[in-house]
């Protein structure tokens, strides 16, 4: 049995692990508490009755009490203020009126335990929540910026990487450009808005000036290479040494064969598979076309000889300049604006460019009510 039902109907408290009797209907009391009310009651007898054998309890929580308990008032819901009672829900010692017992919470009345909500105030539940979506708010408009940024910079990266390994500037890596820019402003906006595609829109220009500008200085760099081996293949190659006897009736021999073939007339290789590109030396030259350039050479003059070679020298250095003047003017185009040098197809690649940023960056909206 629990201790609830073991609550004492005189003093309402708890009987267990002491003397205590029961009848009939299960209702407990402490030994001591039924044999001072039996005493009361008899010595109330006493005085208009006359004296009557001693009640024999019996032992401990035998049946034969009931008779005993069952002249006692029955329990009732309304109890006079002041008397105790048990706790329906944890057997303690309360007061008849109280309603709600302070050690369990139960209700006296239903004998239904009270139950407690803890609610936070709203200021404590929402303080953070209000802070962090504050928070929120605030970074939210730079993360299509950043988005759109890391994207431009990486398709101007790959721009400029790709002119510089092939040597080509290929315009059409410019739409490439305002791609990545669209797909980081959407990425980082939550799929894309009109502020992240208007954001994807002026990064994708910014990057795509910047990478045209980074080809350029490549390209520049690449011209000053050329110019460099130019002076250098001067300096070192073409010169008078260079042009010897055997180069300039090689030279002679060339002149032979040209003339030929603007006449029509045949030429007889030494070859079949040997043709004038392929020709080094005198042997892979026709027999007849090397005895007609040794003719030529050997007609002439010791000074003729020397005249014609430094000519040959004065028409490679000529050629040499002339290349060094258009390097020159490339340099000077490709060092200035990007505004400046813009062509059609470049118009053209950006304006790809930025539609496909705008696209991306908002979601798909373009064109969209």
């Amino acid at each position: 049995m629990s201790q609830i039902e073991k609550a004492c109907v005189f003093c309402a408290k708890s009987c267990a692990g002491q003397p205590r009797i029961k009848d009939a209907q299960g209702n407990y009391a402490h030994k001591a508490c039924a044999e001072q009310y039996e005493a009361k009651k008899q010595a109330k007898q006493a005085s208009a009755l006359p004296p009557e054998p001693a009640l024999d309890l019996g032992p401990e929580e035998e049946p034969e009490m009931a008779a005993f308990l069952d002249d006692l008032p029955a329990p009732s819901d309304e109890q006079p203020a002041g008397i105790r009672a048990a706790c329906p829900g944890c057997g303690a010692s309360i007061s008849s009126d109280t309603v709600i017992c302070m050690s369990c919470g139960c209700n006296t009345k239903t004998g239904r335990g009270a139950k407690t909500k803890v609610v936070k105030s709203k200021s404590a539940k929402s303080g953070p929540n209000i802070a962090a979506k504050a928070g929120s708010l605030a970074i939210a408009p730079f993360l299509p910026i950043i988005g759109a940024v890391i994207g431009g910079a990486i398709g101007a990266a790959v721009w400029a990487a790709i002119a510089h390994f092939t040597g080509y500037e290929i315009g059409y890596v410019a739409a490439g450009v305002g791609t990545v820019c669209g797909i980081g402003a959407a990425l980082t906006s939550g799929g894309g808005n009109a502020w992240a595609g208007a954001v994807a829109v002026v990064v994708a220009l910014l990057s795509i000036i910047t990478g045209k500008t980074i080809v350029n200085e490549i390209y520049v760099e690449q011209l000053q290479e050329f110019q460099q081996e130019i002076a250098s293949d001067m300096e070192e190659t073409y010169t008078l040494d260079y042009f010897t006897e055997d180069d300039v009736i090689l030279g002679f021999a060339d002149d032979i064969i040209f003339d030929r073939e603007d006449r029509g007339l045949p030429i007889v290789w030494p070859s079949e598979d040997m043709t004038w590109e392929d020709a080094m030396w005198p042997d892979d030259y026709p027999k007849d076309v090397i005895a007609q350039a040794n003719e030529q050479w050997e007609e002439m003059s010791e000074e003729e000889q020397l005249d014609f070679r430094q000519a040959r020298v004065d028409e490679m250095q000529q050629i040499a300049d002339e290349v060094n003047d258009i390097i020159a003017e490339e340099m000077e185009t490709a060092s200035s604006s990007v505004l400046d040098n813009l062509h059609p197809f470049d118009a053209l690649w950006a304006l790809l460019a930025l539609a496909a940023a705008w696209q991306l960056g908002s979601g798909g909206s373009f064109g969209e009510e």
